[in-house]
C-alpha cells in the first residue's frame, strides 16, 4: 500500500512537471527599451519568432504573455513611455510603403490566430485602458489613429 501511494505521487509529479514545461513555450517579453534600441529589421525578425511561438502556445499563455508585455511597459515612467512613443513613431514614418505593409501583414497574421474569446478580451482590455485616459488624452490618441489609419 506505502509503495502504491509513492508511485502515485511520484506519476502526479511528473504528470504536472511535464504539463509545465510543455506550457512553457513562449519566452519573457523584452524589455520596451531594448527593443527601442533594435533596429527595424531585428525587431521584424524577433517579431516573426514571437508569432511562431505564439501559434503553438494556449491561450493561456498568450494571455500570460501580453501581461507580462503590460507590466513591463506600466513600469517605465511617464517620460521614458513617451520618449520610446515618439522613437517608435517617428521610425514607423521613416518606413517603406512595402515594410509598412509587411508590418501590417504581420499584425493581421497575429491577430488571426487569437480565439474569437481572445479578441474579445483584447477589445474590452483597450476599451477600460481608453476609459482611463483624460479627455484630452483619449481625443489625441483618436486623431493619432486617425491621422495614421489615413496615411496608411
Amino acid at each position: 500500500m506505502q509503495l502504491f501511494k509513492q508511485a502515485k505521487k511520484l506519476t502526479c509529479f511528473l504528470l504536472a512537471s511535464t504539463t509545465l514545461l510543455a506550457q512553457a513555450t513562449l519566452p519573457d517579453p523584452l524589455d520596451p527599451r531594448e527593443v527601442a534600441h533594435m533596429t527595424i529589421e531585428q525587431r521584424m525578425e524577433h517579431g516573426q519568432k514571437i508569432r511562431e511561438e505564439m501559434e503553438k502556445a494556449t491561450p493561456q499563455e498568450r494571455r500570460a504573455f501580453r501581461e507580462k508585455m503590460r507590466i513591463k511597459m506600466h513600469a517605465l515612467s511617464t517620460d521614458e513611455h513617451k520618449a520610446l512613443h515618439e522613437k517608435m513613431r517617428s521610425e514607423w514614418h521613416s518606413l517603406t510603403p512595402e515594410q509598412k505593409d509587411q508590418h501590417k501583414k504581420e499584425r493581421k497574421a497575429m491577430m488571426d490566430l487569437l480565439t474569437p474569446q481572445e479578441r474579445k478580451e483584447m477589445r474590452e482590455e483597450r476599451r477600460k485602458a481608453i476609459g482611463k485616459l483624460s479627455p484630452e488624452e483619449r481625443k489625441k490618441w483618436h486623431d493619432e489613429i486617425q491621422k495614421s489609419s489615413r496615411r496608411g
